[in-house]
């Protein structure tokens, strides 16, 4: 008989960590049952998309219903005999390990460095540190995407017991896409994927792109948020070659149409999409982060994600040849395939599962 996973996290809304859930769910379900609950009903993912036995919602509305919440969670872990919680996100994590308790064997996945977002949320800050700090327990199995997102939890809140770094992965779509990259000596066109939201910065490439309009060197940004309309206007106030292109559900069928990636976050954890280009076979032109030096193994060319001019200078020294782009671009495919396969990961993931299990 399979053993149950509940897999809790915050919606199934679509970003990176609720596509790390749902993406290996057909494969998963192989060797597992599976349930899954959400503190928020939202959804974007079909029933086909969701291979489970039963889905639930916490209705969580205010974080004032953490214990009730988590009550409701226990009763669900009970009546479906679930032998393993395994959470996404931060708030899913403290309803998990509080239902859990000391009998019911907890993983939690992190998403970003937690001390340059959810530690420091305002008002809140020491409140949300204060429960991790209470919250996780020497049981409890911490994934991290990264070394430096692991690195980051373990100085603020203090590695109990064991841990793992598991990289994201790329759908095979990407790999299926891949480019044989040729350099284009007279223009440069640059691609970005992400939502419009401040933490992924692109106020700094709108800055960047004054200084660049004796360059032909374009940039399209795929993605929707919050600041579309702020960008649009800078945009179009300052006769930028910059195009905000809204959501592409197959963006792996564009990208090899483009002749280098942008990342200009001030903050990743991972940067899914910057692998998803790696595996496309594009030269990266990336935020200096510590993440993205990891994820990319420093295949790639940094500029400093708070200085328009770096960026505008780095697109100076490819004008003039002074990077080979093509080297760039098979590395990027060759790093890719060894370390952001989904084949690598559910192995990764299995192991931890068997682990955890056997303890």
């Amino acid at each position: 008989m399979k053993k149950t996973i509940l897999y809790i996290i915050d919606s199934l809304e679509r970003g990176g960590a609720e596509i790390m859930l749902v993406s290996p769910l057909p494969e998963i379900h192989r060797n597992y049952n599976i349930i899954i609950v959400t503190l928020r009903p939202e959804n974007v993912f079909t029933k086909q998309e969701l291979v489970c036995e039963k889905i639930y919602c916490l209705q969580m509305n205010s974080r004032t219903e953490l214990f009730h919440v988590a009550g409701k969670l226990k009763k669900i872990i009970s009546e479906n005999e679930v032998t393993l919680v395994h959470s996404f996100l931060y708030w899913s994590s403290i309803v998990a390990r509080i239902a859990c308790g000391k009998k019911v064997p907890c993983v939690f996945s992190l998403a970003t460095i937690m001390t340059a977002g959810v530690y420091k949320l305002k008002w809140f800050s020491s409140y949300t540190l204060l429960l991790e700090r209470l919250t996780y327990r020497k049981n409890h199995f911490v994934i991290s995407p990264t070394k430096e997102v692991l690195l980051d939890f373990d100085k603020s809140v203090g590695l109990k017991g064991k841990s793992e770094v598991l990289y994201n992965f790329v759908k095979v779509e990407f790999f299926e896409n891949t480019i044989d990259y040729a350099n284009q000596k007279n223009r440069l066109r640059l691609v970005a994927v992400g939502n419009l939201k401040d933490v992924k910065n692109y106020q700094v490439l709108i800055e960047a792109f004054k200084f660049l309009k004796n360059f032909n060197v374009s940039l399209d940004i795929y993605g929707e948020g919050p600041e579309r309309e702020m960008l649009q206007k800078q945009i179009t106030s300052n006769g930028l070659a910059i195009e905000l292109k809204g959501i592409h559900n197959k963006v792996y069928e564009v990208l090899p149409g483009y002749d280098a990636y942008v990342m200009c976050s001030y903050i990743e954890g991972f940067g899914v999409s910057a692998a998803e280009a790696m595996a496309i076979g594009l030269p990266l032109l990336l935020s200096d982060l510590k993440v993205l030096r990891e994820i990319s193994g420093g295949n790639a060319l940094f500029f400093n994600p708070f200085d328009p001019q770096s960026f505008a200078k780095l697109i100076n020294t490819i004008f003039n040849a002074d990077t080979n782009l093509k080297c760039l671009s098979d590395k990027a495919k060759e790093i890719a395939k060894n370390n952001y396969t989904k084949e690598i990961y559910l192995q990764s993931l299995f192991k931890v599962y068997d682990r955890v299990l056997l303890n």
